[in-house]
């Protein structure tokens, strides 16, 4: 199952990415996480270069994985794949519930975070929006968007990748 979530910027994305993974764990899922970093002219921070698997990566490496005892990471360079692409080649758990912070005009079921009409009515027009909350000055209404997500997760269950 892939569920993204959208919005515009500090609109709550991230706090609700952060909630659902907590609650998806909570209920027993195994959850991958896709985030778009959408900073025009501003590129992700790597790990530091002094370590060897960057070492490794700075010399040309395409790709560099270092294996820890219970982590393992991975740095590639490929110039702006499209999502299908990252979700094909890059998502490794099998049986997970894959949630995608960002990417708006991707087609996955959406839930989308607002905070005032303005952005409501033009994140309306996305395709395939299922949900939608409001953030407030004390955050999202949890309860409601529990209720709305084990529902969303009752009807998919057999789409669990």
């Amino acid at each position: 199952m892939i569920l993204q979530i959208v919005g515009y910027k500090n609109s709550g994305k991230t706090t609700l990415m952060t909630h659902t993974v907590q609650r998806l764990k909570q209920w027993g899922y195994s959850v991958v996480t896709v985030k778009h970093h959408g900073h025009v002219g501003e590129e992700i921070t790597l790990p530091d270069a002094t370590v060897d698997h960057m070492r490794h990566f700075e010399a040309g490496a395409d790709q560099s994985i270092v294996q820890g005892h219970d982590y393992i990471e991975t740095i590639q360079r490929n110039h702006y794949p499209a999502l299908e692409t990252l979700l094909a080649e890059c998502v490794t758990m099998d049986d997970s519930i894959i949630l995608i912070e960002g990417y708006k005009r991707a087609t996955y079921p959406k839930v989308i975070v607002y905070k005032n009409k303005e952005d409501l009515d033009a994140l309306r027009q996305l395709e395939n929006v299922q949900f939608s909350m409001q953030w407030q000055s004390g955050g999202f209404d949890e309860t409601s968007y529990d209720k709305w997500l084990k529902q969303w997760i009752r009807e998919g269950e057999g789409e669990i990748r």
